[in-house]
């Protein structure tokens, strides 16, 4: 029996395979077709099967409705600050994974900034601004986040990532954890004045180097700019690197660290002992330490290469702790932002509990689970 032929909007089609970066090549190589059938659809001359279109859909990350549109979606490219792979240098193209998880994140954010909109307790996030050095600046944020370095050094990497996030979280910031390829991006952060957004990916990083990814997009967002994705600015991310290092390892601290602990003015350019004692200490990554200590002049380049060809950084591992329930699950990857909004606005009435739960993705039972979590943690 002949497949019956799903009659879509060839121009719908052609923009979301350009929207998720996808040649007409690439998704007739992702759909097991060949180039001249996918042309066909694109040109009208002919239709995809039911099957052919649920493929479709699954492959572009839409849903299947969006093809029956009788004209392309009006949309705003997406604006985004975006954190290359380990490893990559340069201008690059995003892939569509990254740019699904884009449109996700920005989804996520208006929602959430429509709820905070209803809510007349939440106003604008004040983000510091930026201040003549990384340094200075650094200096600025921790008094915004109330951050104690004292409690840092004492909890441990996974620990100091878990308070940066929350402290965050706590400034009304959005905080969600992405599980994208470990080739893909480390992360990317989305301007709000009502809800500002920072995703971080959590498959190619150890628990330091999460650390650092959500300082570095914090230190865009301090711009109270935009920048496009693909083709950051050097001298952009140098100064988000510096800021993120200058906030995880003030100067002082650090020199009398050194002085007191390690019995050294300066860390030789193959000394990655002194390196891992340092991120040890701080919660920081090697390559961030290796990064602060050039910078302030206690080490010298040769260092950074050194680290960065070191294997030796890996997180430790964990044993027992809490079941991974749904509600759990939930606030790993949305952060806490996000549900307190939405459960506001429902509480409030301002959104109906089916909204609710189909936007945190979770059933009643869940979403009773979820809320009673948030305020234990308050």
């Amino acid at each position: 029996m002949a497949a019956i032929k799903q009659h879509i909007n060839p121009d719908v089609l052609v923009w979301a395979m350009k929207q998720a970066g996808l040649t007409r090549v690439q998704l007739a190589g992702d759909l097991g077709t060949d180039p001249a059938t996918v042309d066909a659809w694109i040109t009208g001359g002919d239709a995809p099967g039911l099957t052919q279109l649920r493929q479709i859909s699954k492959t572009l990350r839409r849903p299947t409705s969006l093809f029956f549109s009788p004209r392309v979606p009006s949309q705003l490219p997406l604006q985004a600050a975006f954190r290359s792979p380990l490893g990559a240098h340069g201008a690059r193209s995003l892939t569509s994974e990254e740019r699904a998880e884009l449109r996700l994140a920005e989804r996520r954010q208006k929602i959430a900034v429509w709820a905070a909109e209803r809510l007349e307790e939440h106003g604008p996030v004040h983000l510091p601004r930026r201040m003549q050095t990384p340094e200075a600046t650094a200096k600025s944020v921790q008094e915004w986040l109330h951050w104690d370095i004292a409690s840092q050094v004492k909890a441990s990497k996974s620990g100091v990532t878990k308070m940066v996030r929350r402290s965050l979280e706590d400034q009304g910031v959005m905080v969600i954890q992405l599980s994208m390829n470990s080739d893909a991006c480390r992360g990317f952060s989305i301007y709000s004045e009502t809800v500002p957004l920072i995703g971080y990916n959590s498959t190619s990083q150890v628990s330091a180097a999460r650390t650092f990814t959500i300082l570095h997009e914090l230190g865009h967002l301090l711009s109270h700019e935009q920048a496009v994705c693909d083709q950051p600015e050097d001298s952009e991310e140098r100064w988000c690197d510096r800021f993120a290092a200058a906030f995880l390892i003030p100067e002082s601290h650090l020199r009398a660290y050194l002085e007191k602990y390690l019995k050294v003015s300066r860390v030789e350019n193959d000394d990655v002992e002194s390196v891992r004692k340092i991120s040890n200490r701080y919660g920081a990554s090697f390559q961030c330490v290796a990064l602060r200590l050039i910078h302030l002049g206690i080490a010298s380049q040769p260092l950074y290469r050194a680290v960065s060809s070191n294997p030796l950084e890996f997180d430790a591992p964990a044993f027992g702790g809490e079941p991974q329930t749904t509600h759990l699950v939930r606030i790993r990857e949305y952060g806490v932002t996000y549900p307190r909004l939405l459960l506001a606005a429902r509480d409030r009435g301002k959104l109906h509990d089916v909204d609710a739960r189909k936007y945190l993705n979770v059933n009643g039972e869940q979403l009773r689970s979820l809320q009673q979590r948030i305020a234990e943690e308050v």
